[in-house]
């Protein structure tokens, strides 16, 4: 058989954005997932009109968070030293194919190390509390024998009797999956002393090298500091992982003959705030042209609060700039979601899952507005997403699952609209190498929190990194920069602004963020246009309108030329107008098509 054998995937341009394209066509990327596969849900799935899914796929049983035991999975392809065991593979992708014998399958392959592996390697393993802790992603060893098992797992994916059916690869590892070092502190410890030496070496020669730096220097009460040592070790820190991604990718790619899709989990500068857990070198990510898609679950923020916009974790216009997707995990709890302690008492048997994140949602009318709110933010953003149903079930009702099928179809058309791009003339930058320089006490959180006075502007945005500045500016009507410390590339925006009289804000100093009202006034001083004056959360391109509303009431949209409006998802409300208004419940969810 050839080497491989299965679809041709790329991402390329579709009206506007990078889309996912299977055998030269443009393809709906919204898919299904489940950790529990005995809890799976793909018969209704497949019934509701998805083809598209993704499986998780693991080198070790070993746990996927060391902070709370989780571990849905019995065992890994290379826990046994005597031969690879693809079983639990091969059941997986059976599932599927049953339910759907023309599914297409993105396996989430975690780069997991077997506890054999530890066991014959103590010293390539990271230290957390004075125990060892994992494999340290500074080890050669792990690296290298990482690699075949890749190099192994690949092979065989791509030469099985459904490998036409494999249409690209999740490279997933670390802390939860998601390429965080498994100590979270930069993976400090022997492994390191020997990486961060040769970094030093290659990179900055004239820094000479004096051990691993003092820590401790990052919980002083300060807001940043200025120790070019403990800086470098940050950046390396950070480096490595993405340098490591990097490598797994061009093995997958080698051994698909570059005919499939890879993208990974990376670059969570919106969410994650501490710049020891390896994951703020988005940039080196970019520059890989064999990397095509980055993925990160909705944010976090505020513990999934409703009131807030669950954005992407990455600067997702920064990722699209660079060709490629923004695949989004739509993890989204519901009223049917049960702690996993009671679902599968022997993959949470301490039930330390039990934190308000793992909760229920308090009633179906808040599950369903919740789900609808997220679509609608992927739709009109132009993500791939996949629903993630973890433990299974949580989606198991007659009218989620209805909308389900709606939404496909719904996101079937909108990949056949001409424009697809944003139509945000405001423009938000943040700056990731600004981690380098920030302690546990700055204002670091800037990026985190202000993402939620930006979501009730009433007018969309987009969000780089501020290394991708001068690429984009003047394509905006208005700046804002969110700023800790006074980096190069920060300080270079705010000249490029003044130099060419484009309007900025920018936070600075003890000025912790800005209020709804701040942003919307400069806004709207600036003739960026608002579509809603209300503190709602508000999703708009060319082709659909979307709001949320944190309160109830009266909404009015302006949306400056007159349209066809079209109430989707169960609405009955439709005009032709510049201007219309609804009244809607609180946390309820509207979406419409414009024509």
């Amino acid at each position: 058989m050839d080497k491989y054998a299965g679809v041709h995937s790329e991402i390329k341009d579709c009206g506007g954005l990078p889309t996912l394209f299977i055998n030269g066509e443009p393809y709906a990327a919204v898919a299904y997932m489940t950790y529990l596969e005995k809890f799976n849900k793909y018969d209704e799935f497949a019934a509701s009109g998805y083809k598209f899914f993704s499986v998780p796929v693991l080198f070790s049983g070993r746990w996927i968070s060391i902070t709370d035991g989780l571990t849905p999975f019995k065992k890994g392809i290379f826990d046994e030293k005597s031969a690879p065991d693809f079983s639990l593979f091969d059941e997986a992708v059976e599932k599927i194919l049953e339910a759907c014998p023309d599914a297409y399958i993105i396996p989430r392959v975690n780069i997991s190390m077997p506890v054999r592996w530890e066991e014959e390697n103590p010293n390539e393993l990271n230290i957390k509390d004075g125990m060892p802790c994992r494999e340290s992603f500074y080890s050669q060893k792990w690296r290298d024998d990482a690699s075949e098992f890749l190099r192994e797992f690949t092979q065989y994916a791509n030469s099985c009797r459904y490998a036409a059916h494999i249409a690209g690869y999740q490279i997933a590892g670390g802390q939860t999956e998601e390429w965080f070092h498994f100590d979270m502190n930069g993976g400090y410890g022997e492994c390191a002393k020997p990486a961060f030496k040769a970094f030093l070496e290659e990179y900055y020669p004239e820094v000479e090298y004096k051990g691993l730096p003092d820590l401790t220097l990052l919980d002083k009460k300060i807001h940043y500091f200025n120790d070019e040592y403990l800086t470098r070790y940050i950046e390396f820190a950070n480096f490595k992982i993405a340098e490591a991604i990097s490598h797994f990718v061009q093995i997958v790619k080698e051994e698909t003959g570059n005919n499939v899709v890879v993208g990974t989990f990376y670059g969570y500068t919106l969410e994650v705030t501490n710049s020891l857990q390896g994951n703020h070198a988005l940039n080196y990510i970019l520059k890989d042209k064999n990397i095509d898609f980055i993925c990160s679950p909705n944010s976090y923020i505020g513990t999934r609060s409703p009131e807030m916009d669950w954005t992407e974790m990455y600067p997702a216009d920064s990722v699209r700039l660079h060709g490629k997707m923004c695949f989004q995990e739509c993890d989204i709890r519901t009223h049917l979601t049960v702690p996993l302690s009671q679902k599968d008492p022997s993959t949470d048997p301490y039930g330390l899952l039990s934190a308000p994140i793992w909760q229920p949602r308090e009633s179906k009318y808040q599950a369903v507005n919740e789900i609808r709110k997220s679509f609608a933010r992927q739709l009109i953003k132009g993500n791939a997403l996949w629903w993630f149903d973890m433990w299974g079930g949580w989606y198991a009702d007659d009218d989620i699952m209805n909308e389900m099928a709606v939404y496909k179809n719904i996101y079937d058309k909108s990949i056949t609209d001409t424009d697809r791009s944003s139509k945000s003339e405001v423009a938000v930058f943040v700056d990731e190498s600004a981690y380098k320089y920030l302690t546990n006490c700055s204002l670091r959180n800037i990026f985190h929190s202000q993402r939620y006075e930006l979501g009730l502007m009433g007018t969309p945005y987009d969000i780089y990194d501020v290394y991708d500045f001068e690429a984009v500016y003047e394509n905006y009507k208005a700046v804002i920069l969110l700023s800790n410390a006074k980096t190069t590339y920060m300080e270079n925006a705010r000249n490029l602004c003044r130099a060419n009289n484009v309007p900025y804000i920018i936070t600075s100093g003890l000025k912790e963020k800005f209020t709804v009202n701040e942003l919307r006034a400069f806004c709207g001083t600036n003739g960026v246009h608002i579509y809603c004056e209300t503190n709602d959360i508000v999703y708009v391109n060319k082709n659909y309108i979307c709001i949320y509303a944190v309160t109830a009431g009266r909404k009015t949209f302006n949306l400056g030329k007159k349209r066809i409006v079209i109430e989707l998802l169960g609405g009955n409300y439709q005009s032709t107008a510049d201007t219309f208004t609804v009244e809607m419940q609180k946390g309820e969810t509207r979406l419409f098509r414009l024509d």
